[in-house]
């Protein structure tokens, strides 16, 4: 059995529930739905996600922060999956559609149910909450993204924390929070979760990448996994689309499509992984949004973090990145006012053996650097 909002993926049997967004109302599609011999099943989808929660027997984990949601989700589901059925949330489907549609995807034979929760605001995570009653949470770290709405780091920590709710009857009577103990306000999420009966498993780690791992061995141990197994789980990982997306390119170039979204956790998580790699290290970057006063200083942290990964070139685009300065003489950096140009000049430069990682915001569309790269490496 299957629900869905999109009249174009009804099958036969299948349940449609006409969901009304801000450019269209899925009532207008009904007719499709029954001609195609999907069932048409008019409830609110938030609502009736939160009932069928109700009905799951499986543990139900919530992953949430400021950056590496999908990368950590990705990673545990691939851990997970070496003992248990488990159902995650694809891609980023992560917001009030996303993550009823998750729910609704789970069964009476689903053991584990991942989510990955997302927000812009305060009271949103709050609202996801309520409707998948977690029983397990990861909380990946409290960084700099959102900043400008939310206009400081507690708030964001506040607004993440909102994943702890207090317990309901029928939920079970042990709850489990999995914290980075290296992240900011990490004392505020062990009183949050701790002041609605969460038990806390922290982990931490040297850099990003290793809280990500360390992060998929406390909750596989927590779930009875052997290391063994966890390792193996690992090597099965495969990252969502656009994130630290490894292309293997002619003459022995790599290039890492990291361009699903940026933020400043997200470039430093991005700029550790890639100083796991050999090979001269390119970093193309596009401006990170939504920072508010803090975009100038955020940007320019940057530049200490690429000296340590090892990049050698840093190519740059937008508004933001063109404040960035660089004093040291271990990077060789140009700005570049459009993305054609940028990308014509880096081809030319590209030498056997060179690993280019590209990263930017959303609104920065920084995949056709990376659609224009594997078309002209040749």
């Amino acid at each position: 059995m299957k629900y869905t909002i999109d009249s174009r993926l009804v099958e036969p049997g299948d349940y449609f529930i006409p969901f009304k967004g801000p450019r269209f109302d899925g009532r207008d599609f009904i007719p499709d739905v029954i001609k195609n011999g999907g069932r048409v099943l008019d409830v609110d989808l938030g609502a009736f996600a939160k009932k069928y929660r109700k009905k799951l027997k499986c543990s139900v984990l919530a992953v949430t922060g400021s950056a590496g949601k999908t990368t950590t989700k990705d990673m545990l589901y691939a851990v997970l999956s070496q003992k248990y059925k488990v159902v995650k949330t694809e891609e980023n489907q992560n917001n009030e559609v996303g993550v009823p549609l998750t729910i609704l995807r789970a069964d009476f034979s689903t053991e584990i149910l991942i989510l990955e929760m997302g927000m812009r605001g305060l009271g949103q995570i709050s609202e996801l909450a309520r409707i998948a009653r977690p029983s397990h949470v990861v909380i990946t770290n409290i960084g700099l993204a959102h900043i400008e709405l939310l206009g400081n780091q507690k708030k964001i920590a506040l607004a993440k924390s909102e994943v702890f709710l207090k317990r309901l009857d029928w939920e079970r009577p042990k709850r489990f929070a999995f914290l980075n103990a290296s992240t900011a306000y990490y004392d505020t999420l062990v009183a949050r979760s701790n002041r609605v009966g969460f038990d806390v498993l922290p982990f931490g780690g040297n850099d990003k990448p290793e809280q990500n791992i360390n992060c998929c061995f406390s909750v596989g141990r927590h779930f009875g996994l052997s290391d063994d197994e966890i390792h193996d789980g690992l090597k099965t990982y495969r990252p969502s689309s656009h994130r630290m997306t490894p292309l293997e390119l002619p003459h022995n170039v790599t290039v890492l499509d990291d361009t699903y979204n940026a933020n400043p956790d997200g470039v430093i998580y991005s700029l550790q992984y890639l100083r796991r790699y050999s090979g001269r290290k390119i970093l193309v970057l596009g401006d990170m949004l939504e920072l508010g006063d803090w975009s100038e200083s955020a940007h320019q942290s940057i530049v200490d973090v690429a000296i340590d990964a090892g990049v050698e070139l840093l190519f740059t685009t937008g508004e933001h990145t063109q404040k960035i300065t660089m004093a040291s003489d271990l990077v060789w950096m140009a700005h570049f006012e459009s993305k054609d140009t940028l990308v014509r000049q880096l081809i030319d430069e590209v030498k056997p053996g060179d690993v280019i990682l590209v990263k930017g915001s959303r609104g920065m569309t920084m995949e056709t650097v990376v659609n224009a790269l594997v078309e002209g490496i040749r």
